[in-house]
């Protein structure tokens, strides 16, 4: 008989996941609170449930004989995930350790205790009144950001006291819990790091530059794979994320951990016990190696050995549309040209006629992209630039 898979999520960012599960001859249960969520069609069951209905999750569960659990990129099921993996004895990173991941503070106390890079940092609790005082050891510029919060929602670089006062109630309102994490600003460029943790061994599988918008806000623009780091830089890279993932105790799992080359070497930014969203994992990492991670997740979470393969290296590309803020869309032409551009995989156009292109303070204000591929990285960012150029070409703008 078939083993059987729960999936996390239907939406758009979900439906590669879906597909894989489906590639590796599982009988895939897929549930989301959406009842027209895209991915319903390609499940074997679906299932419309509520985000944080665990009775009704476990009963599912137990009603379709589920072995496994697994999502994408999202970053919201994974605590009440951790808690039906330890229930049923399924395959998944432990409570505490998804706990230590998804709230930013406690996973800088893991990497201090544990001698992992990163920023130092301090807790600004629910309805606390941060003083200047508070920030006695630490000097401009910082960043603020929530702790638990998700694509680069409410995280800003700050200059000045006056700055830091404009903002912290923004950042504070994208937090679940009212609690904001005030830390040093490291210099150097970012990057992020997609892994496979299975019985306690990791295996990087790529590492990808970044591209983020002007300060103070830090939202991604663009995902370039392989990394054009130094090859030193990049085994530097690797210790470290091995050291942090095993800091936070974290196995059975895919991680996205966001790292900095700073002038005092590589430090930690954060990780998430998940897949890589901005179509890292589903995209950019398949088509730069030829390793689906997506079906890695999968095969861990069922207890079968992963198949890490990486039996090329060449590049990928996601590049989002940069539009000027306060522009009204007047036309979306047909997307026929950018399609034929070389190396196109993927484009997507999320404005509509009459609509006015929004700031882009955190990434649910971008209003599309294209993903390319090449056989080097110089080839995928070569076709990148001008597909975005082509996309930009077919957006009729006016003031």
């Amino acid at each position: 008989m078939k083993k059987t898979i729960m999936i996390f999520g239907a939406g758009e960012n979900q439906l590669t996941l879906i597909q894989s599960a489906v590639e590796l001859g599982f009988h895939t249960v897929v549930i989301d609170p959406n009842p027209d969520a895209p991915g319903r069609e390609s499940a074997d069951v679906f299932e419309v449930v509520a985000a944080k209905d665990y009775n009704r999750t476990r009963e599912i569960a137990l009603l379709h004989g589920v072995e496994g659990i697994v999502t994408s990129q999202m970053e919201n099921p994974l605590p009440l995930m951790a808690r039906l993996a330890e229930d049923l004895h399924f395959i998944f990173p432990s409570v505490d350790s998804v706990r230590k991941a998804r709230n930013k503070f406690l996973m800088k106390q893991d990497f201090l205790e544990n001698g992992v890079p990163c920023a130092r940092g301090i807790l600004v609790g629910y309805n606390e009144t941060l003083h200047e005082s508070s920030l006695r050891g630490f000097s401009f510029p910082l960043i603020i950001k929530p702790t638990d919060a998700f694509s680069s929602r409410g995280v800003y670089k700050v200059g000045s006291w006056d700055q830091l006062s404009a903002l912290i109630g923004e950042s504070r309102s994208f937090s679940s819990t009212g609690e904001i994490l005030i830390e040093e600003f490291m210099e150097g460029p970012e990057v992020s790091v997609e892994s496979v943790t299975c019985r306690g061994n990791t295996t990087v599988v790529q590492i990808t530059d970044k591209v983020i918008t002007d300060y103070p806000y830090t939202v991604e623009m663009a995902h370039i794979q392989p990394s054009s780091l130094p090859a030193d830089t990049k085994e530097e890279i690797i210790a470290i994320v091995k050291n942090g993932i095993t800091a936070l105790g974290l196995d059975h799992c895919i991680t996205h951990a966001e790292l900095k080359k700073t002038p005092q070497g590589v430090k930690f930014v954060e990780i998430g016990a998940r897949l890589g969203g901005d179509y890292i994992s589903s995209y950019l990492v398949f088509h730069s190696t030829g390793c689906n991670i997506e079906k890695c997740a999968i095969q861990v979470a069922l207890g079968i050995e992963p198949d890490i393969r990486i039996p090329f290296r060449h590049g990928s590309e996601i590049q989002y549309l940069g539009l000027p803020a306060g522009m009204k869309v007047q036309k979306v032409m047909p997307l026929d040209e950018v399609f034929t551009s070389p190396g196109v995989i993927k484009v997507s156009v999320s404005i509509r006629p009459g609509e006015t292109i929004p700031m882009i303070t955190n990434s649910a204000k971008r209003s599309g992209f294209v993903i390319c591929r090449g056989n080097s990285r110089e080839e995928a960012h070569l076709n990148a630039e001008q597909a975005i150029v082509r996309l930009k070409n077919c957006i009729e703008l006016s003031a």
